[in-house]
């Protein structure tokens, strides 16, 4: 048999939460998830997420963008969205 060289894209997972309107991304990713787990709506952007509701932005294979997204709570000052990022570790 002969080995054949295979190029692995290396990436990693991380999670944090926003609880006031702010602007997420802006780094090099993958893919983001916003997961509303408030008990009020909130705006990405111009896509709205009722409680429980979950908007995904994803990349194919080696994709990345450095996007930024605004997370509006309307009509509330704070809330409860999870995201979740992918991002490449060895690309640049």
């Amino acid at each position: 048999m002969t080995d054949v060289a295979i190029n692995v894209l290396k990436y990693e997972l991380d999670f944090f939460t926003v609880s006031t309107s702010q602007y997420v991304g802006g780094y090099p990713y993958n893919s983001l998830t916003f997961i509303n787990y408030g008990t009020n709506a909130v705006n990405i952007e111009s896509i709205v997420l009722q409680p429980a509701q979950q908007f995904e932005i994803t990349g194919n294979i080696g994709e990345i963008t450095t996007q930024r997204f605004f997370v509006n709570f309307v009509g509330s000052l704070n809330g409860n969205v999870v995201v979740v990022r992918k991002r490449y570790l060895n690309i640049q």
